[in-house]
């Protein structure tokens, strides 16, 4: 069995900003503490259809910002509100979840390999498991923190209420 080595500092110099920030590692410790704050607030799984809004919102700058500064206790219409202050940003959340699709996939497929979520396919929701995943740059640990404010957000309105405030379908 060969060894896989981990890349060299100038293979990892080689990889784009883009590389670096979509990737399925990163998305899956998102997608994970989306999963949490869901839990959190509703004691079951964050609904498949919900965990690939994550991505789209958490991965996009404008959007990300006002997550970051949106107040837990505001809820998702208010983030929406703000989101929609420039109507494009909020309609494009939508086309963006599209186009993650296959991120946001590959995202869910790495949590439940390292089980970090359990997916309940007979309920079709992402359980998040108890563990402690290496610690990330604070920068990533703020993004997971609101990732989590988000799930909680999710967690207290309906799907349909969701889909209604980010004007998005399932």
């Amino acid at each position: 069995m060969a060894v896989i080595s981990p890349p060299s500092s100038s293979a990892r110099a080689r990889l784009s900003e883009l590389e670096r920030v979509y990737n399925p590692v990163l998305g899956a410790f998102l997608v994970w503490r989306t999963a949490q704050g869901y839990f959190s607030e509703a004691s079951h799984g964050l609904p498949i259809p919900l965990a690939y809004l994550t991505l789209p919102i958490a991965l996009h700058n404008q959007s990300r910002d006002v997550l970051i500064r949106t107040n837990q206790g505001s809820g998702l219409s208010l983030f929406a509100a703000k989101l929609g202050a420039k109507q494009e940003d909020l309609l494009a959340i939508h086309e963006r979840a599209l186009a993650l699709r296959n991120l946001s996939h590959a995202s869910i497929a790495a949590t439940a390999m390292a089980n970090m979520l359990y997916l309940d396919p007979v309920a079709a929701k992402l359980l998040p498991l108890d563990i402690k995943p290496p610690t990330p740059s604070p920068d990533i640990l703020k993004l997971g923190k609101a990732c989590e404010k988000l799930g909680v957000w999710l967690a207290r309105i309906p799907i349909e209420q969701v889909a209604s405030s980010l004007r998005i379908a399932f």
